[in-house]
């Protein structure tokens, strides 16, 4: 991940409980101490949240705060509070099998935060570079995880959520079961609706051509195109999506490619229809 120019300033440098957190000037950050002592810092977001695990005995939670001025932030951070409120209730809806757990949302330190259970598992996203025991687990169980994340947004789809910004670091996967849990979902919205930025947010990797297009639909099919992307994610390269890169069965490969179509009345036309077309390609052994 590209640092920063080296005409910006040099960030603000404080330390909590020890560990060092950079921001782009002084923020007082006493109330994390209201969790328990800091063991991990996340600040090189560009959502404007600063993120930090927390630990207190042995419970243990992770804690998104929007407020305080962070190093690598695309958006000021009262924008960051503004859309760390509204991501409140996507977590609740979809609360469930394979989805962080919310424990609270809190008015705090002269912004908000969302806190959540800590979830011991390995980002699968290409930019923390710990995936390497997730590639390294067995294909079937690879193909069960991709299984449980299509189920997800099955439910999610059913309440009128469409995924905008998921990618590989929306994933964490527990490298000695393969179970999967969601936990980057801020950004979804409800649908359908139309594209209202031109670029959206999100990884180039993961993006449907409508998320560039200002005007165009986005909905349920869009959420397809991403989940196909993920499937490569767990099963091939989410960059290039070839077949040479691909450890799945064939049949596992059709059903990413036809949710990848440019065209989306070329696509799955719902997230059910694929899901069902993966654990129907799942059962050829």
């Amino acid at each position: 991940m590209p640092g920063p120019a080296e005409t910006d300033p040099p960030p603000h440098v404080a330390f909590v409980d020890g560990l060092p957190v950079r921001l782009s000037g002084p923020y007082d950050l006493s109330f994390l101490g209201r969790w328990g002592r800091v063991f991990r810092v996340f600040d090189d977001q560009d959502s404007g949240n600063l993120c930090a695990g927390l630990e207190r005995g042995a419970d243990r939670v992770f804690v998104k705060f929007a407020g305080a001025p962070t190093v690598r932030s695309a958006v000021d951070p009262e924008h960051a509070v503004t859309a760390l409120r509204s991501a409140q209730q996507v977590y609740e809806e979809l609360r469930g099998p394979n989805v962080i757990v919310l424990r609270e949302a809190v008015e705090c330190g002269g912004g908000f935060a969302l806190v959540f259970d800590w979830v011991d598992a390995d980002p699968l996203g290409r930019q923390y570079g710990e995936a390497t025991r997730v590639r390294a687990l067995p294909v079937a169980v690879r193909s069960a995880a991709v299984q449980s994340i299509l189920d997800v947004h099955v439910r999610a789809a059913a309440r009128g959520w469409v995924a905008v910004d998921l990618d590989d670091g929306s994933v964490l996967v527990d490298p000695s079961t393969g179970a999967a849990t969601l936990c980057d979902l801020d950004f979804y919205r409800r649908g359908p609706s139309v594209n209202d930025r031109g670029r959206m947010w999100g990884s180039a990797r993961f993006m449907s051509p409508e998320e560039y297009e200002r005007g165009a639909r986005i909905d349920e099919v869009t959420t397809v195109f991403a989940l196909g992307a993920l499937t490569h994610s767990f099963l091939g390269d989410d960059a290039e999506k070839d077949r040479g890169s691909w450890a799945g069965t064939p049949a596992q490969f059709a059903v990413a490619a036809r949710a990848l179509e440019p065209d989306r009345s070329r696509r799955w036309p719902s997230v059910a229809a694929l899901a069902d077309g993966w654990r129907e390609a799942s059962a050829r052994v």
